[in-house]
């Protein structure tokens, strides 16, 4: 689980408001949709190697109606979220980790930003601050499998 009711979400974005974060509005400004979702957990408690936040940016103006919950984002999600005009994809582990040197068609996580550009498609990824807040994936990680298995003992 990555957020409360997270899947691959092909609502409106007023689906999101249940977060608490959110103006009640079905369209929403990239760049204070970014705001809300750092809000919700700083990108100052991710770890230090990972790569959090926005990851690719459309060119503004940008408004986001449809966004995509995803815990990996692949080839397949990308082509489901182009055709069904998603404008931010959310997923959970950054598709892009290592800096890359070139972006072209040769590999799969080039070939992402690719489509994503083409399309007008935002990435933003929360990965390791969203495991750190209170009541966050590790928080639920643990009372899923049980406390025990934590202590040491």
């Amino acid at each position: 689980m990555l957020l409360p009711g997270t899947q691959l979400v092909r609502r409106p974005l007023r689906c999101l408001r249940a977060w608490g974060h959110l103006p009640s509005r079905s369209l929403m400004n990239l760049g204070e949709l970014v705001s809300a979702l750092n809000d919700f957990a700083s990108l100052s408690l991710a770890e230090s190697w990972d790569n959090v936040g926005l990851l690719v940016e459309p060119s503004p103006p940008h408004t986001v109606k449809t966004l995509f919950l995803t815990n990996d984002l692949t080839e397949e999600v990308m082509e489901e979220a182009v055709h069904k005009a998603a404008d931010l994809i959310l997923p959970y582990h950054p598709p892009v980790f290592t800096p890359l040197k070139r972006v072209t068609w040769k590999t799969w996580k080039e070939r992402l930003v690719v489509r994503a550009l083409e399309h007008r498609i935002g990435i933003y990824s929360p990965h390791t601050a969203y495991d750190a807040i209170p009541h966050g994936v590790n928080n639920w990680l643990t009372k899923g499998l049980g406390e025990s298995l934590f202590k040491k003992g």
